[in-house]
């Protein structure tokens, strides 16, 4: 492990993960305004998500032909076509595999070049497993002054619904079903709620904790917190915990701490208090030197109220949105909202790592392992490709010059999102916790991703160029070089995941979230250097890397099942 792990994050993510927020401020509880840490884990409110991320999400299942991407074309070419590595013709990212045939003038590459597990390796990065079967340890947790007396047993249930219940057993998704329907299969949700660990200090004691030591400076109290429900979790069951250390790293992959009391919002704290009492996830920077995969210790850590569970429906029905939201960063997702002030938000709102409603976006998806993209081989002047809707099938098509093969470089998203499945509640109406909804009619959303890696050194921390390798020897470690906040990217004009609008004005950029107008619909087209040109910091229809995009899109057909486009070569 690295030692100047501290002194990367500090300089660079910041980003501390919590998840509250109130339309349309800026974010504040997952955002990072105290804390260093990745990804988000910092206090106060988290714009991102609404104060109760929970929107519900009945999953309708949409229909999901088998997608035949097919492709009608014309002429042959290779010029700035995307680089690839490994084609393959069938989608193990998806339930409904798609049939490709060779020289139809696309191909499937699902043999990413940089994995995330890769990527955490080589930064010193932390979190649960995105694949196969993980268990989440949750540990509900007391203070002196907020005990949970005769509604333990009660309440203690109310949280296994929304971690592992059923989906019918919430208003939406539990934790569980969400990730499992999410990531197509690909992730199986375990773990326990143990019983309530009741700390012996009161909450203003705990918000007050100091740090002492090599890590004082980036000191948060869920540390201690941490600590010692681990510690006494192991005593109750005599177990060591090995079995929630996936990956045998020393760390257990992820603790979700459950506080009895109720989130700031609700209550009134000192202002210690209210940096504490919000939703957010961190690291415990104090463990690193004590990894031990014999007996596990605590690193990634998440820290929510019981009460977000009541933020979305009232006390009728469960509501997981915050808790799925902050585990979208305990798998490594960054927010897509900005924290900020006088920022823009350019991802739109509608995501669960925006505005905590609907599904996870492709890149998301892809970043995690979940799903794979179409890509173009370059031997068509014109390409057409049927997509099935994304949150049923997976299928997305990705357009970069110079791509490097992986989910890590920069490049354009073409998804079909569709009102149906885990997207069906929100889109049918406004997520009460924050008046946002879906997009209610079907489109295909446009992204423009900038995910290239920067090459930091581990001296001082600063940017050395942009890099295509995890490997950067011993002076460097790689690290994503932008964010949708400007204080947290290299470049400031440069965003991580900017959502494009199909009238061709940004108004993302005076404050306006996605509607139904941002969609790309049938007869819409996509054109880098005219139409949209005005979405690209650099003129001429290119990539902020200065190469050309090089294609037009057009939507020439879209039903409730199938979006099909046409994609020419400029």
């Amino acid at each position: 492990m690295k030692s100047s792990f501290i002194l990367k994050t500090a300089l660079l993510t910041l980003l501390l993960a919590s998840c509250e927020f109130v339309l349309p401020s800026f974010p504040s509880s997952d955002q990072s305004t105290t804390q260093t840490t990745s990804t988000d884990t910092t206090p106060t409110s988290d714009p991102g998500t609404s104060t109760n991320p929970t929107t519900s999400d009945n999953p309708t299942s949409s229909d999901n032909p088998t997608t035949a991407i097919s492709s009608s074309d014309s002429t042959t070419s290779s010029s700035s076509s995307t680089t690839t590595s490994n084609p393959s013709t069938t989608s193990s990212a998806s339930p409904s595999s798609s049939s490709v045939t060779p020289g139809t003038g696309y191909f499937l590459d699902d043999t990413p070049t940089i994995t995330l597990d890769g990527y955490r390796a080589a930064s010193d990065s932390f979190g649960l497993p995105t694949t196969g079967v993980i268990k989440l340890l949750v540990i509900p947790v007391t203070f002196t002054d907020y005990r949970c007396g005769l509604n333990c047993a009660t309440r203690k249930e109310q949280i296994r619904k929304a971690f592992f219940g059923t989906k019918e057993e919430t208003s939406w998704h539990s934790a569980k079903s969400f990730y499992e329907t999410s990531s197509y299969g690909k992730l199986t949700f375990e773990g326990v709620v143990t019983d309530w660990y009741d700390s012996s200090w009161s909450s203003s004691q705990f918000a007050s904790l100091p740090g002492s030591g090599t890590y004082a400076s980036y000191y948060d109290p869920t540390w201690s917190m941490l600590d010692n429900a681990i510690a006494w979790y192991k005593t109750q069951t005599g177990s060591n915990l090995t079995e929630y250390d996936t990956d045998q790293d020393g760390f257990i992959d992820s603790v979700y701490l459950v506080y009895n009391n109720p989130n700031a919002t609700n209550a009134v704290y000192t202002t210690a208090g209210e940096n504490v009492f919000w939703a957010y996830t961190y690291w415990n920077y104090n463990n690193f030197a004590l990894a031990n995969p014999a007996n596990p210790v605590g690193m990634t850590l998440v820290w929510s109220s019981y009460d977000f569970m009541f933020e979305g429906y009232g006390t009728s029905g469960i509501d997981s949105h915050t808790y799925i939201h902050e585990l979208g960063h305990a798998f490594g997702l960054d927010d897509y909202y900005s924290y900020t002030d006088g920022d823009w938000g350019a991802a739109g709102g509608i995501d669960m790592m925006d505005y905590n409603i609907v599904d996870h976006n492709a890149y998301s998806k892809y970043l995690l392992g979940w799903t794979y993209p179409y890509v173009l081989d370059g031997t068509q002047n014109s390409t057409t490709i049927t997509l099935n809707p994304f949150e049923s099938s997976g299928d997305f098509l990705l357009i970069g010059n110079n791509w490097n093969g992986s989910a890590f470089d920069e490049y354009l998203i073409f998804e079909f999102y569709t009102p149906t499945g885990i997207n069906e509640k929100d889109s049918l109406s406004a997520y009460p916790g924050n008046g946002l909804r879906g997009f209610s009619v079907p489109g295909i959303k446009i992204y423009h991703v900038d995910a290239r890696l920067g090459k930091y050194s581990l001296s001082t921390g600063s940017f050395g160029g942009y890099t295509d390798t995890l490997n950067n020897g011993s002076s460097f470690y790689p690290y994503l070089a932008h964010s949708n906040s400007e204080e947290y990217s290299q470049n400031v004009n440069f965003k991580l995941l900017h959502l494009l609008e199909a009238g061709g004005t940004n108004t993302f950029i005076n404050g306006a979230r996605a509607t139904n107008n941002t969609l790309f619909k049938q007869g819409n087209t996509f054109n880098p250097t005219t139409t949209h040109s005005s979405f690209f910091f650099n003129t001429g229809g290119r990539f902020n890397d200065l190469s050309s995009i090089g294609y037009t899109v057009q939507i020439s057909a879209i039903s409730n099942a199938s979006a099909t486009l046409i994609v020419n070569k400029i």
